[in-house]
């Protein structure tokens, strides 16, 4: 038996701006678009990409990271919300945020439906016991604001308004 499974998982962002040439190359494929807070996903893209450049950068302008980063995912969105409607409705899901935090398993088993996969009880369990293994915030929290990259929470909310009303995304709670 060959390891590993007979399907492809491709997961990147970019994706969202390549929804036609996606389904033009893999004409079967089952999409999961997920959503979630656009200004939480710039925050979390901008924190992501200053920690790395401290790696190999002296000095991080921390600024040109967040004025990049809120571009990108607004231009991403906007692909996205234009471009939806090239995804086969029986070939295609919308996963928010939030829906798949309070039940990721249930999702997955959704969205195995959808793929035509079987959900065996050796799968569901061997997740079952994945998520009692690794709970969320086991190893902490990273805490995230815009405002460290100069960037205005109202003003990209506003800004990506577009995309949170289009897809239904609820704004997420910061502490």
């Amino acid at each position: 038996m060959v390891p590993g499974g007979t399907r492809w998982v491709l997961k990147s962002p970019q994706h969202l701006e390549q929804f036609g040439p996606l389904m033009a190359t893999f004409p079967d494929a089952t999409v999961v678009v997920t959503h979630r807070d656009p200004v939480s996903v710039t925050a979390s893209l901008a924190t992501m990409i200053a920690y790395t450049a401290r790696l190999n950068q002296a000095t991080v302008d921390t600024g040109r990271i967040g004025r990049y980063w809120a571009d990108r995912v607004e231009d991403l969105l906007r692909a996205c919300a234009g471009d939806r409607e090239l995804l086969p409705p029986d070939q295609s899901i919308d996963v928010r945020f939030g829906e798949f935090m309070a039940d990721d398993v249930a999702m997955v088993e959704r969205i195995y439906a959808l793929a035509r996969q079987p959900m065996t009880a050796g799968a569901r369990s061997a997740m079952d016991a994945f998520m009692a293994e690794h709970p969320r915030g086991r190893h902490g929290r990273i805490r995230y604001d815009l405002a460290d990259f100069g960037l205005d929470a109202a003003e990209r909310r506003a800004a990506l308004r577009f995309y949170s009303e289009r897809f239904q995304v609820e704004p997420e709670v910061t502490a």
